[in-house]
C-alpha cells in the first residue's frame, strides 16, 4: 500500500475523534489566581556581550592552553623510558 492513501485514512480517522471540552474544567481557585509578574527578556539575559572582546579573551585562553599542551607534549617526548 502506498503511504499517501494510508496517511489520508489516518488523518480522516483522527478528524472523527471527539475531543473533550476544556471550558469550565479548571478549579475555581485557578480562575481567580493572579498571573505571575512578567519581566522583560533583556532583564533576564543581562547586558549584551561584546563579541570582539569575548573573542579576544577566548583566543588568549586557547593560546595559553595550546602552549601548555605543547610544553607537556615536548616533555613527554623527551622523557627517558626503560
Amino acid at each position: 500500500m502506498k503511504p499517501l492513501p494510508l496517511l489520508v485514512l489516518l488523518l480522516t480517522c483522527a478528524a472523527c475523534a471527539d475531543f473533550p471540552e476544556l471550558e469550565g474544567r479548571e478549579q475555581p481557585n485557578v480562575r481567580s489566581a493572579a498571573y505571575p509578574k512578567l519581566i522583560p527578556v533583556q532583564d533576564i539575559l543581562g547586558p549584551p556581550i561584546d563579541p570582539v572582546n569575548e573573542a579576544a579573551e577566548i583566543e588568549e585562553d586557547l593560546t595559553t592552553r595550546s602552549e601548555a599542551l605543547a610544553k607537556k607534549a615536548e616533555a613527554l617526548q623527551n622523557a627517558q623510558t626503560n
